[in-house]
């Protein structure tokens, strides 16, 4: 998921960090998948980071699309 340059680098760089960590997290989830035998608790506390990650990108990017959509003037995105 792309985002909207906004003006806002904060925003941007925060959803480029998430991104980051949800992609670290995801090779740590794989590598623990590998072991002789995982941890299943591991795994829970890995997805359950994974998931919260996600949604605080889907929440940031959509935060973006939202100010993009002010910036350029347009009223569907000033919801």
């Amino acid at each position: 998921m792309k985002t909207a340059k906004t003006g806002n680098p904060s925003l941007e760089a925060r959803v480029q960090a998430l991104r980051s960590r949800h992609a670290a997290l995801e090779q740590d989830i794989e590598a623990e998948q590998r072991r002789p035998l995982p941890s299943m608790s591991r795994l829970r506390a890995l997805k359950s980071r994974k998931l919260m990650l996600k949604d605080e990108m889907t929440y940031y990017s959509g935060l973006l699309q939202t100010l993009s959509s002010m910036h350029r003037g347009n009223p569907q995105g000033a919801a």
